[in-house]
């Protein structure tokens, strides 16, 4: 690469030579070579390291041999202060020890005298190139941080405008949850007192109807509290602290055979898991996970519920597995969506609204939940509480 090449590049240049002719001359044949490089001189070692501590030139070209301080004293205080720096030396055969000294500084390149002004100009525009390149390296690098920094604010903007928006919203489904809680009990009232002091006002298909809409109230009941629920799982400021998960899943499956003393069912818990996470959260999302094992075992033979721990990609995960009636993998994307179900309402009772609030706990906790299924064949659902995973704490 030539330097001419590069016309709106400006360099600066320190020639140290004793001899004022010299001096004078190659400085003269270096403004004709170089008209887009300043070039400085000087006479000594000395007043070549004063020079370069003012003027920072790129470049430095200087013979070895001078008064009161000589070229390869120079260079090592130089490159002391300022190892980037292009140093050429000007060096005639009989000066083979102070090269050598200068190869070890780690001068760039040397041209032997007499001086060959061509291989002298080769020597100035590879450490031209070299500063050049380093030049636009930094430029990339500059232009590059602060792209970095640009996106990262707009990511970070974002990211509260996104927070600030769901807030919104949360708040929004939160009051109009709340709002429609009250005409709903006041319709279900009123279908009520209708059947109770009206109905031999009524014909059968007048009573059929009142008691579809008190059903569908209801229903609808149900809906409008599992959301003030999925809300308050979301806005609920997290707390954190040693949970013993296997005492909290003995909890949960004795409130279910109280529930349901006819059912009998074989259920395994793994002793000993404790983890940290909020307590009524996780309550609230091991219910939910042992519900359903519990819901969905219902028309099996034998049914069995499983919770305890195992090893996933190298990291210890907890699991909640059954053997009832499963799902289709093809539609596994639509577990974990609010009022989406895989199975009918006059097959199994719910809303939908569980394994999103389940979803939401597990995310909020820094964690992931994924689930396995087969039809006829039982579900597993597997869940972290961190994320990256450190395993779960187990007490011997």
């Amino acid at each position: 690469m030539e330097f001419q090449q590069y016309p709106d590049v400006r360099l600066s240049l320190l020639y140290v030579e004793d001899e004022p002719e010299i001096r004078e001359l190659l400085r003269s044949v270096l403004v004709r070579k170089f008209p887009n490089v300043d070039i400085q001189t000087a006479e000594n070692g000395m007043a070549g390291l004063e020079l370069f501590r003012e003027q920072r030139p790129d470049i430095i070209l200087t013979d070895i041999r001078m008064p009161v301080m000589d070229g390869i004293q120079m260079t090592r205080r130089i490159l002391e202060e300022d190892p980037a720096v292009s140093v050429i030396i000007i060096s005639a055969c009989s000066e083979t020890d102070y090269l050598l000294e200068a190869i070890k500084m780690g001068i760039n390149r040397y041209v032997l005298k007499p001086i060959n002004h061509k291989l002298l100009f080769e020597a100035i525009d590879d450490c031209a190139a070299r500063i050049i390149h380093g030049r636009q390296v930094k430029a990339q690098n500059e232009l590059i941080r602060r792209l970095n920094e640009e996106l990262e604010q707009r990511v970070a903007d974002r990211t509260a405008e996104l927070e600030a928006s769901n807030r919104e919203l949360q708040a929004f489904c939160y009051s109009v949850a709340h709002d429609l809680s009250t005409p709903l009990r006041g319709i279900n009232g009123y279908s009520n007192i209708l059947l109770e002091e009206y109905s031999d006002r009524l014909d059968d298909e007048g009573k059929s109807y009142l008691e579809r809409m008190g059903a569908a109230a209801e229903r609808m009941g149900q809906l409008i509290n599992d959301l003030l629920e999925l809300s308050r799982v979301t806005r609920r400021e997290l707390h954190r602290e040693k949970i013993d998960l296997s005492h909290l899943a003995h909890r949960i499956v004795m409130d279910l055979q109280q529930h349901d003393p006819d059912r009998q069912a074989e259920v395994i818990i793994a002793e000993n898991i404790m983890d940290e996470g909020d307590p009524i959260l996780i309550r609230l999302a091991l219910e939910n996970l042992l519900g359903n094992a519990w819901k969905y075992t219902t028309r099996v033979s034998s049914p069995r519920i499983e919770f305890g721990t195992c090893i996933t990609n190298g990291e210890t995960v907890y699991f909640v597995s059954d053997n009832g009636i499963g799902f289709d993998m093809a539609y596994v994307h639509k577990l974990f969506i609010p009022f989406q179900r895989l199975h009918g309402m006059g097959e199994y009772g719910g809303t939908g609204v569980g394994l999103a609030a389940v979803q939401r706990i597990i995310s909020r906790h820094g964690g992931r939940i994924w689930a396995e299924g087969e039809p006829g064949k039982g579900a597993t659902f597997y869940f972290s509480l961190r994320r990256p995973a450190t395993g779960a704490l187990v007490e011997s």
